[in-house]
């Protein structure tokens, strides 16, 4: 049995019984594994805080043939503002669950982890709409996944920026208005040149830069179509989560 020590970040919780618990934590070195939390669910448990749902913090565990036993926690931030609005934590709900969905064991998901941390930090101080997080997280971490779509220019004339170009979801390629040869649908979307800039620096920007753009509420509600659309195209699937968000009016 190795005893090993990791950062991360708690996105899943399931009761076992009436005082244990599994977790479900995304990781930097290992992407996310499952851990054994026993007496995690009695409030004088010394290891209650470090593992609630969004607590970020630092986990000593003891793995054995896959498997993660905690044996200590140590938290480092508990983003506990996002469990005053119901928007807010809807929203991280639905990153939780795509994340959950996506990132497998033993997988290095450094960025991943930041994009998700900075995401919360965000969600956490409300200084931005969720339905703009919500963009950015979803086409940042389709490109983090291996998912990037090909914005750079159109691929037949290299037109860089037009008032408007056609981004086909299938293809992941971005057309200008006259080498586009289909018919706009929901999966090949008109967008003008200001979703087109928002799209390349979410898709390129580093990450101390990545949330530093506004956008007018005409061309938010379409890069927040676009984002949405594209993320279930590709993962191929649906999530509640995403449907309770929506129920809400968002």
């Amino acid at each position: 049995m190795e005893m090993i020590t990791l950062k991360g970040i708690v996105i899943r919780e399931y009761p076992v019984g009436e005082n244990d618990k599994f977790i479900h934590v995304l990781t930097k070195e290992r992407g996310v594994i499952e851990i054994s939390v026993r007496g995690g669910r009695k409030m004088i448990s010394k290891n209650a805080g470090g593992t609630q749902l969004f607590a970020y913090s630092v986990f000593s565990v003891r793995s054995d043939k896959g498997r993660y036993y905690l044996d200590s926690c140590e938290p480092i931030r508990f983003f506990y503002k996002i469990r005053e609005d119901l928007d807010r934590l809807a929203l991280a709900d639905y990153i939780a669950e795509v994340v959950s969905y996506v990132a497998g064991q033993n997988e290095q998901r450094e960025d991943v982890m930041r994009l998700v941390l900075n995401t919360l930090h965000f969600l956490s101080n409300g200084e931005r709409e969720c339905s703009f997080l919500k963009s950015v997280f979803e086409m940042r971490f389709m490109t983090e996944i291996g998912m990037m779509p090909d914005i750079v220019c159109c691929p037949v004339c290299m037109t860089y920026t037009a008032d408007y170009m056609c981004f086909d979801m299938l293809s992941t390629k971005l057309y200008c208005h006259g080498c586009f040869k289909g018919s706009y649908d929901d999966t090949q979307i008109r967008i003008s040149a200001s979703v087109v800039h928002a799209l390349r620096h979410i898709v390129f920007a580093d990450f101390n830069r990545l949330f530093n753009f506004r956008m007018s509420d005409e061309n938010m509600k379409k890069l927040s179509i676009l984002t949405e659309k594209y993320l279930l195209i590709h993962l191929g699937r649906e999530f509640k989560t995403l449907e309770f968000y929506k129920s809400l009016g968002n």
